[in-house]
């Protein structure tokens, strides 16, 4: 188990922007950062980031946590595994009793970890094999005609597998590691006799690394034209790589790719690396694979804009247009580029060099629809029939987009480029959603649609949101400012409990709170600090959840105010005020409840006349009660 201590360390050292940022984009908002959530689909963003508490909160879904639960919720781990995910991008040494943890790790988590460091020690062979003589003569030799520098050959950890047959093999066996590691992660094979032999030989070697630059795969080039096997050699899916959802170059590109708002979106290795080499570095490759949903949905953490890349070959570009459709289903911008017959994005970027390669990306590119017409359009003249079946294929690609602004927007462009009435495509398209049982948004302008799309939708109520609204505000007032002076010698949290102590009517029902407040107390008993971020980054993960829910504002107040000489309390300014308030608010409605039970009560037909009397002088005394404190909470209100 790892120790307390360790688990602070990597609380403390992990940024929560940092963390987040490796996901999705962020942008600046007030003190905060906003971007759209990775747990649901939205179209406004509503995803919060305080880098100042060190928490996020999605006002659309309710999933509210820090780095740890970040990690815990999109990547799917354990709490330990987060923590020894953080650990590791923070360089952080952990310290654990290996015996319990062995106990505690499942077969899973051990296997994804031999996987990792299996691989980690192979790329790390192949690069060093790069410059044996070997390497020199035959894998640096390749990589340097590419044109490919020292830094970038560094950059993406290129390296170089020997032809013999076993080198592999026996560097790992040196270090005493177990082969069936290497062969789960399909780097060797076993043969018949018992032995083993390299699957990567002879061959230049092209690392694949996850988003945390983590290496789960690798490609390898032929280099010596061999009809007995395939000129890529790439890793199967193992339990650390699923091709559907990687990205070749994501980790290189993904700070660009946020900073510039745009993708470019190409096929091979040497594409990826030699834009980069071109300081074109927002740039991902496919891999030679068909798009998939998982790699768009890739994309779109960090941008909203993709720019597709494709070789000169009209044929080609036909038979990979179902990409375009995908992207387009998934809510994504999408331009297109195409290339002179016979060039690529790596071999034009060679010809033209840096700077008119960029010229040239900036001026071919076209909008999808121009793109896609165009390219349908080729060869079929006056031709009403196939003119006709070409709208109907953009017509098709159209009503996929979800946004119904945007619909419109390239109906109208697409009415422009073929010459078509522009309601009669609307009504087509309308069709083309129905057939696909699509149910259209309303078409509303666009303030009116964001404010529409502010978030209504409030996190799974069995969490914490089944006890009163005035129980929720006083652990809200709790986690904000239990730690804050209340009157000279105490604090808060001392108010809060004497209150609870010396009034049973006031007794908190809602199991969440309860554990919080018994948290509180052992925490105040053990003589501890008690701040926001004790509750932040508590071990129990429902804590962590509504600390960071309840910490985190979806409006901030602007500082135009302040700076035009008027300054506004803020809710945890106020917090005095608002703890006297809110016990009002919580022995008022407590007697509201008395009240309602003691008319249950009186309505009872089988009452002695006494009874009755006593009932209904009680009433009397708990509506003069409540009375009264509604007069104080109207002056205090005011």
């Amino acid at each position: 188990m790892i120790s307390r201590q360790s688990i602070d360390a990597v609380i403390n050292a992990s940024a929560i922007d940092e963390v987040v940022g490796d996901y999705i984009a962020l942008k600046k908002r007030g003190a905060n950062l906003l971007g759209r959530c990775p747990f649901h689909d939205e179209k406004t963003p509503s995803f919060t980031v305080s880098p100042s508490k060190g928490i996020y909160k999605c006002f659309g879904c309710g999933k509210a946590g820090n780095s740890v639960s970040f990690l815990m919720e999109h990547d799917s781990l354990s709490f330990a595994d987060a923590i020894r995910k953080l650990a590791s991008k923070y360089n952080i040494v952990l310290e654990e009793d290996n015996a319990v943890n062995s106990e505690a790790y499942n077969e899973q988590q051990r296997k994804r970890e031999a996987l990792l460091i299996a691989l980690e020690f192979a790329k790390k062979y192949f690069v060093e094999q790069l410059y044996t003589e070997e390497g020199k003569r035959v894998g640096d030799s390749y990589f340097r005609e590419r044109g490919f520098t020292k830094q970038t050959i560094d950059d993406f950890d290129l390296g170089y597998s020997p032809q013999a047959w076993d080198s592999l093999v026996k560097a790992a066996t040196s270090q005493q590691f177990n082969l069936d590691h290497f062969v789960e992660a399909g780097l060797i094979k076993q043969r018949e006799d018992g032995g083993y032999f390299d699957l990567f030989r002879h061959r230049v070697i092209f690392p694949i690394h996850d988003l945390t630059g983590k290496v789960i795969a690798f490609g390898g080039r032929q280099l010596v034209k061999d009809e007995k096997s395939p000129k890529y050699l790439n890793s199967p899916e193992t339990e650390v790589y699923h091709k559907s959802h990687v990205l070749y170059g994501i980790f290189q590109s993904k700070k660009t790719i946020k900073q510039v708002n745009n993708c470019y979106l190409v096929e091979g290795y040497t594409d990826v690396i030699s834009l980069h080499q071109a300081e074109v570095k927002n740039v991902v490759a496919s891999s030679g694979t068909s798009l998939t949903e998982g790699q768009i949905r890739l994309v779109k953490r960090f941008t909203d804009n993709v720019t597709v890349l494709y070789d000169g070959d009209a044929a080609g570009i036909k038979a990979s247009l179902r990409g375009i459709d995908l992207l387009l289903e998934q809510g994504l911008n999408v331009r297109c580029v195409s290339f002179p017959d016979g060039e690529d994005p790596d071999s034009y970027c060679q010809k033209l060099g840096s700077v008119d390669f960029k010229l040239f990306l900036e001026q071919e590119q076209k909008d999808f629809i121009l793109f896609k017409a165009d390219l349908l359009m080729q060869g079929i003249g006056n031709d009403p029939i196939k003119k006709t079946e070409v709208l109907k294929q953009l017509l098709q690609s159209i009503a996929l987009i979800p946004d119904a602004l945007k619909r419109s927007a390239y109906a109208r462009e697409c009415s422009r480029i073929m010459d078509a009435d522009e309601k009669l495509l609307l009504v087509e398209i309308a069709k083309i959603r129905k057939q696909k049982h699509v149910v259209d948004d309303q078409v509303l302008p666009t303030d009116v649609v964001e404010i529409l799309q502010m978030p209504t939708q409030l996190p799974d109520t069995s969490v914490y949101h089944g006890g009163e609204e005035q129980e929720k505000n006083l652990i809200r007032l709790l986690i904000q400012s239990g730690h804050k002076p209340f009157q000279e010698g105490t604090k808060v949290s001392d108010f809060i409990f004497k209150e609870l102590n010396e009034d049973d009517a006031l007794q908190i029902e809602h199991p969440l709170y309860n554990k919080i407040l018994q948290a509180v107390k052992d925490q105040l008993n053990s003589e501890l600090q008690m701040d926001e971020q004790f509750f932040v980054n508590h071990e129990d993960e429902s804590i962590r959840q509504l600390a960071a829910d309840l910490l985190t504002d979806f409006f901030e107040l602007s500082p135009a105010w302040s700076d035009n000489g008027i300054f506004i309390k803020t809710e945890k300014e106020n917090y005095i005020n608002d703890l006297q308030s809110l016990f009002l608010f919580l022995k008022k409605n407590k007697i509201e409840k008395m009240i309602q039970n003691n008319l249950d009560e009186m309505a009872k037909s089988e009452l002695e006349q006494e009874q009755k009397e006593q009932l209904l002088h009680y009433h009397i005394q708990l509506i003069e009660v409540r009375n009264a404190i509604s007069e104080i909470l109207g002056s205090t209100m005011n």
